[in-house]
């Protein structure tokens, strides 16, 4: 452990995260990872790996960090840190979740990037390119030992997550009856769901800069009171089937947004909502005709909608011929 005296430089001076001069601490070598902080602070630690060596710093006793990381950890220029190196070992992260965005990486490219990273330190928000900048990525989030930490050593036994901030995302809301009843608190559940769920991950999209392709579908399935098919009219026939105890269903596809990106998804509440207040009345009234008998239909429960079939659409590359109604 030794005091240096600290500087920062630009990114426009050295890509370098740290600057040091092997003379002021000797046995120091590329590869080392060294901890960092102020005498005062030494719960608040930051972990840099010596990726090179400069002889002609013009000051001695002194190290430079980058001037972005400096500021994230909070480190006063020209105030006092120890610098020390540690065991690697001792600050293995047990997870680490990187975000990229704008741009497809495969499995082949996760794989690749993911060794070259191991026996590296990584810190909170370090941005990592790879094969010459066409792949492109950022530390989110790591832990280690159970805690949420802010810098660490990568190994083979490192789970390295990968979250894209442009995905293509499938919302799909089932309009089962019981989202019109009530929970114990008096609110709907597709109040919930809407008021809930939804505001809170738009939210958190807004928060973290994501700018996800959505298509959010409104799903239900509608049962016949029928003992035959021929209690249908014509027109209904080809759009019915029959479960397992026989009873006739029809399934139901409601898109509310295609493949859209927004900045702001308030506005997309608002429509849902409205769409809410009149889905099941369009539904069970949509083979309707003047003169037409038709047998009653009742909305099913979560439990025996069609659920499956709509994972299922998620899956089929042809999910642009979904049928709204």
């Amino acid at each position: 452990m030794k005091l240096f005296k600290l500087i920062v430089h630009q990114p426009n001076f050295s890509r370098e995260d740290l600057i040091i001069n092997p003379k002021d601490y000797p046995g120091i070598k590329t590869g080392d990872v060294v901890e960092i902080y102020h005498p005062e602070d030494e719960f608040s630690r930051l972990l840099l790996q010596v990726t090179s060596l400069k002889e002609d710093l013009p000051s001695r006793d002194t190290i430079s960090i980058e001037n972005n990381v400096a500021t994230m950890f909070q480190l006063r220029t020209f105030g006092d840190v120890y610098m020390n190196v540690v065991n690697p070992d001792d600050v293995t992260l047990d997870s680490i979740e990187l975000t990229f965005k704008d741009q497809y990486m495969g499995r082949s490219e996760m794989w690749r990037l993911k060794n070259s990273l191991v026996n590296t330190c990584v810190y909170l928000n370090k941005k990592i390119s790879f094969c010459g900048g066409g792949i492109r990525c950022q530390v989110y989030e790591m832990w280690s030992q159970g805690d949420r930490v802010a810098c660490g050593v990568i190994t083979d036994d490192t789970k390295v997550v990968f979250r894209s901030s442009t995905s293509m995302v499938y919302l799909f809301i089932q309009m089962s009856c019981e989202m019109w009843d009530f929970d114990i608190h008096g609110d709907l559940y597709f109040e919930k769901a809407v008021n809930g769920f939804l505001a809170d991950l738009f939210q958190k999209w807004k928060k973290n800069g994501s700018n996800h392709e959505v298509t959010i579908v409104l799903f239900s399935r509608t049962f016949y009171n029928a003992n035959a098919l021929e209690e249908f009219p014509n027109h209904m026939r080809e759009c019915l089937q029959q479960d397992y105890r026989g009873r006739f269903y029809e399934d139901f596809y409601r898109v509310a947004v295609q493949n859209e990106r927004y900045e702001d998804w308030s506005n997309i509440l608002v429509q849902l909502r409205k769409l809410f207040t009149d889905y099941r009345k369009i539904v069970l009234n949509y083979h309707q005709i003047s003169d037409v008998i038709i047998p009653e239909a009742t909305n099913s429960t979560a439990a025996q909608g069609n659920f499956l079939e709509v994972l299922n659409m998620s899956l089929n590359g042809k999910y642009m011929l979904l049928a709204a109604i």
